[in-house]
């Protein structure tokens, strides 16, 4: 069960993580909490599975990365799991999911692939479909970033 503390550390959380030595005695304090406790829902939280996961949200064109790829991949049903855990595997690439197919558009499988120009982002994508084995693919690239923000999710009233 969720409580009110808990939604006051998953509502810290969300603001992000300070550059400091100490970054969770600040949130904690922030909330007026000790950083014990903090820890221990923030550790809770994450082992009800409220929390998937902390890390760092890197914005890919501020460090250079220019090359930013989705790719949709036509993989046969019975191969989904090898290829897709390949694939995910992949250091350069960043999303890897499935979704159903549809009549025009037959690909079930799309990947996020990211490098430091579109010519060795579409390098990575050949070397992929060669590893794997896999022809039929379309490459659409990023033409321009509508949303860069994640989603926040308040306490119910």
């Amino acid at each position: 069960m969720i409580d009110d503390r808990d939604w006051d550390v998953l509502e810290r959380l969300q603001e992000g993580v300070p550059l400091a030595a100490e970054p969770f005695d600040l949130m904690a304090a922030e909330i007026g909490m000790a950083p014990e406790e903090f820890l221990q829902r923030v550790k809770r939280l994450h082992e009800q599975g409220v929390i998937r996961r902390l890390g760092p949200r890197v914005r890919h064109h501020r460090v250079g990365i220019r090359g930013n790829i989705m790719v949709a991949w036509r993989v046969p049903a019975h191969r989904l799991s090898e290829v897709g855990g390949l694939f995910a595997a992949e250091d350069k690439v960043s999303h890897c999911y499935c979704r159903p197919t549809l009549d025009s558009f037959p690909y079930n499988l799309y990947t996020m692939v990211h490098a430091k120009d579109p010519a060795a982002a579409e390098q990575v994508v050949a070397g992929l479909a060669e590893r794997c084995g896999l022809s039929q693919y379309v490459m659409l690239p990023t033409l321009r970033e509508l949303k860069k923000t994640s989603p926040r999710y308040r306490r119910p009233d």
